[in-house]
């Protein structure tokens, strides 16, 4: 695989989520070649909790990724069953949508919604 190829393939792997490199690789060697890789091109962000190193797509990295989605749009290849769209939250939600079985200070919280919101807008959803 050329370089080009191995960078299609981390990027996508990444995603819009925020991974562990043993997420990205069980395989020590492996994980921080491609951290390597796409540091070089500046497409991730890497931040350390802990003993943990978090990885995430930067602004281009986000936006290489989203052409990838549109790529795929356009072949009309299906996305991975894994990649499911969470419902929007909406104020009015209540106790008929299963959230009963939460604490209220968690299904009345209005930050949930802020925060849900975050993450979509930094997709481009």
């Amino acid at each position: 695989m050329d370089e080009f190829e191995r960078i299609i393939f981390w990027v996508w792997r990444i995603g819009d989520s925020e991974k562990t490199l043993v997420e990205l690789s069980r395989n020590a060697a492996t994980a921080k070649e491609a951290l390597e890789l796409l540091k070089k091109y500046s497409l991730v962000v890497v931040r350390k909790k802990g003993r943990i190193y978090l990885v995430s797509l930067s602004e281009k990295g986000l936006n290489v990724y989203r052409k990838l989605g549109e790529l795929r749009e356009f072949l009309g290849i299906p996305v991975p069953s894994e990649r499911r769209e969470q419902p929007a939250i909406t104020e009015n939600q209540g106790a008929s949508t299963g959230l009963e079985s939460v604490p209220t200070f968690v299904a009345d919280n209005p930050w949930l919604k802020v925060l849900a919101q975050r993450g979509r807008e930094r997709v481009g959803l």
